[in-house]
């Protein structure tokens, strides 16, 4: 937002308060300044210079050799325009001049003839777009005078940034009410009273319907006649210049200064394009089309607001105007309009047709409602100003939705508490009174009534935050609180999640870090049904398309992740994530902590490894056995995934009981087809460490090494290709508690074993703690396992 200083003076006395100073006032109020603008600060050494003498140039046809009188010498200047003669007052930049950062005037030769300045244009000089001819300044400008003198340029703009929620700082007033009641001075408001009506009443030329008052909380309308569309007179062309508008007409122009000035968007249509003497607020039809003020076709939707008349649509509300129904300069007779739009409705058609005006940005954020009938007398006030014309007798709007007051409480003990001072009763009322709030002092209790254009002020703790700031950070002593330091434990959880995280970045994976939020369409393209559409939580206003649903599921977040380093030709994904994840509860939403997962792509070259190799699903396997053996989680299971994610039969679930704790596998090819990865290899793993952490054993208690030997064998097994391995495994380790470890080491299928089986080849170790096992208990052991094997898989010993 850019705020012009000689447009805020006229609303507050500012005399002797410095640039640097206001600066610091308006940051300490909460109003930053990211930028200050001198404005003529690049016209220094600029002046105004008088043609003596002009002549082509002896060796170019295209320019031409001046002599210019500076007011103290003559001087010779090589011009390349065509629009000066003799006699004229032009805008002479003189040798050290500095126009721009990287343009400085210096003394030279151009073709031959020696030039000691420059003959500049608007747009050289930075003060206007004109850049075909140098400027012509009038008979009467005093040569010798400083340009910026001259011409007025002496303003300073500031440019803040506005939060989103103090809309009613994006206008000079809002920003003049800042000060005001930061500095306790008067603020003076604009005149909003009409000067002079005529009988002719605006009610009877013109009818206001809105449709849908979800659409529009109000819309008034005001009708000047016999106006004149010409060139804005200066001080007004100064005004929106100065705050990076072009001047167009007066009436538009005055549209802006309003909207600059109030905050408040209107519009000025041409009365005599309406036809039907009646003004429509309606959603348009899906496939109505509107040329809009850039002379662009827009489409429209069923959820655009549009204006329209008895025949035809007239603008996109809160938009932009229509092209048909523009000020024009034939423009005789004008329909002012002061509305309320919808900010959803505005922030959805304006997204959508890429449309933004300084219009939408404020209906977005919200308008002061109550304000209109103000904002529109102003308006048709200063058109009668520079364009004449007659004002017709009142208004005619519709205002279905009044504005309500929102009155709160405030503690006060509550709020030196919350400052970390006692701040004076009668000092607190005055800082809200000077914010135009109403209070009404009930001993240690203040009630409190919000002014309509602030619809941030909500909470008991949003009225702390406005005494405190205008209280002054600087003025509250630096006090150390009187707290227990001593140290107090970590959550569990804090915990867990940290030594997650560390073991993960241990086994080579890197960090990612992304918002909790998703597409809508986002689970539907890694085909995630782990939890159902009415637990899902959708945001109410998202910022875009893509922070939609709060994610109950990290992957999506992962797979794009991969997908965008994919395309910029990083081959090797090792990434994990630990974060919240989201659905629906009774009361708040559910959230968990998971582990996330993901390889893509291919393992970087190594001296051993010359060529890329992809990813498969053991190497994912090897960083979950790792993170899990790390976190001392044991007793777990791992079964053929069912999950609709993952890739059938190359992903595995895994489980507690009959709890499961997680999933990991490749993805399933149509969701690489969705992220366009058909020809990578990906690899995703999700994991609940909320569940994880009921089984995690504790206390860890340490063993020494058993002095006993151990005894391996050997056996291979030959089954039907259905068993499952890792069932067959689970069940040999029970067989005995000398049972120590199982692995697997090969499987064979081929020539020595039937066909639809398979060769199973184990190792078995086993030991006795107190003792060295002896030949019959090791044969007998293994008897046992041959005989189990046998009988609850029908597996025999490969002979």
């Amino acid at each position: 937002m850019l705020i012009s200083l000689n447009w805020l003076k006229q609303y507050i006395d500012l005399e002797g308060k410095e640039v640097g100073e206001l600066e610091k006032a308006l940051t300490m109020i909460g109003q930053e300044v990211e930028k200050i603008e001198i404005k003529g600060d690049n016209l220094d050494n600029v002046v105004v210079g008088h043609l003596i003498e002009v002549k082509k140039h002896p060796n170019a046809d295209s320019l031409t050799l001046c002599k210019v009188d500076n007011g103290k010498e003559i001087l010779q200047i090589v011009c390349g325009a065509t629009n000066h003669k003799t006699g004229d007052k032009v805008a002479l930049a003189q040798v050290g001049a500095k126009l721009r950062e990287d343009f400085t005037i210096k003394k030279g030769k151009i073709r031959g003839e020696e030039s000691n300045g420059m003959l500049c244009s608007e747009d050289e000089l930075g003060i206007g777009s004109d850049k075909d001819g140098i400027i012509i300044l009038p008979e009467d400008a005093p040569v010798g005078t400083p340009l910026k003198e001259y011409l007025g340029i002496n303003d300073t703009v500031f440019e803040l940034e506005i939060t989103p929620n103090r809309p009613d700082c994006l206008s000079h007033i809002g920003i003049a009410r800042e000060l005001a009641a930061y500095y306790g001075k008067e603020l003076k408001y604009p005149k909003t009273v009409i000067n002079k009506e005529v009988q002719e009443k605006t009610s009877d030329n013109i009818k206001v319907k809105i449709e849908d008052s979800n659409l529009s909380r109000r819309y008034v309308t005001r009708i000047l006649k016999g106006v004149t569309v010409k060139e804005s007179p200066k001080w007004l062309k100064e005004r929106i210049e100065a705050v990076g508008l072009r001047s167009i007409n007066n009436i538009v122009d005055v549209s802006n200064f309003i909207l600059m000035e109030m905050n408040h968007p209107n519009h000025v249509f041409d009365l005599d394009k309406i036809e039907g003497n009646e003004i429509i607020v309606k959603t348009a039809n899906k496939g109505d089309v509107l040329v809009t003020l850039d002379d662009q076709e827009r489409k429209l939707e069923n959820e655009d607001i549009v204006i329209a008349d008895s025949k035809k649509i007239l603008a996109v509300g809160g938009v932009m105007g229509g092209f048909d129904s523009q000020v024009t300069d034939s423009t005789k007779n004008v329909l002012l309009e002061v509305a309320h739009f919808n900010p959803q409705n505005v922030r959805k058609t304006s997204r959508r047709l890429t449309l933004f005006s300084d219009s939408s940005y404020r209906f977005e954020r919200g308008i002061d409602v109550e304000n209109a009938v103000n904002v529109i007398n102003r308006l048709a006030n200063l058109i009668q100003e520079v364009a004449g014309g007659e004002i017709l007798s009142g208004y005619a709007e519709q205002y279905p939705v009044p504005h309500e007051n929102r009155t709160t409480g405030l503690n006060l003990e509550r709020l030196h508490r919350f400052v970390g001072k006692v701040i004076p009763k009668k000092e607190v009322i005055k800082i809200l009174e000077g914010l135009e709030i109403k209070v009404v002092d009930k001993g240690e209790n203040l009630e409190l009534t919000a002014p309509s254009y602030r619809g941030d002020l909500e909470l008991e703790q949003d009225y702390f935050e406005e005494v405190i700031r205008m209280y002054g950070f600087d003025n509250i002593e630096n006090v150390l609180p009187k707290v227990n330091i001593n140290e107090s434990s970590t959550l569990d959880t804090t915990k867990l999640t940290d030594t997650v995280k560390n073991i993960a970045a241990s086994t080579g994976l890197k960090e990612v870090i992304n918002y909790s939020f998703i597409p809508k369409d986002g689970l539907e393209k890694i085909k995630f049904t782990g939890v159902k559409g009415d637990k899902l939580i959708d945001i109410s206003n998202p910022i875009t398309e893509d922070f939609v649903t709060m994610r109950p599921t990290l992957l999506y977040s992962l797979i794009k992740n991969a997908k965008e380093n994919i395309n910029r030709n990083v081959s090797d994904i090792r990434f994990f994530e630990v974060s919240r994840t989201f659905e629906k509860a009774e009361e708040l939403a559910k959230e968990e902590i998971k582990l996330g997962i993901i390889l893509a792509g291919e393992k970087d070259k190594t001296l051993w490894n010359p060529k890329p190799v992809p990813y498969d699903f053991y190497d994912l396997k090897g960083i979950v056995e790792e993170v899990f053996s790390k976190l001392k989680f044991k007793n777990y299971s791992i079964k053929r995934s069912v999950q609709t994610e993952f890739h059938p039969g190359r992903s595995a679930d895994v489980f507690v009981g009959n709890e499961c704790v997680g999933s990991f596998g490749e993805i399933h090819p149509d969701v690489l087809e969705n992220f366009d990865l058909n020809r990578k290899s990906v690899l995703v793993g999700e994991f609940n460490i909320d569940l994880i952490k009921k089984y995690i054993r504790k206390p860890f208690v340490y063993q020494g090494p058993v002095k006993y030997p151990a005894v391996p064998r050997d056996i291979a097994l030959v089954m039907n290709e259905n068993v499952l391995v890792g069932d067959v495994l689970k069940t040999v380790e029970k067989i005995d508690k000398k049972v120590e470890k199982v692995e697997l080491f090969d499987i064979y299928r081929g020539l020595g074993v039937e066909p639809g089986k398979k060769s199973v080849a184990i190792s078995v170790l086993l030991r006795d703690n107190s003792k060295t096992l002896e030949e019959k208990e090791i044969n007998d052991i293994m008897e046992k396992i041959l005989n189990k094997v046998k009988k609850d898989y029908m597996a025999e010993l490969r002979q």
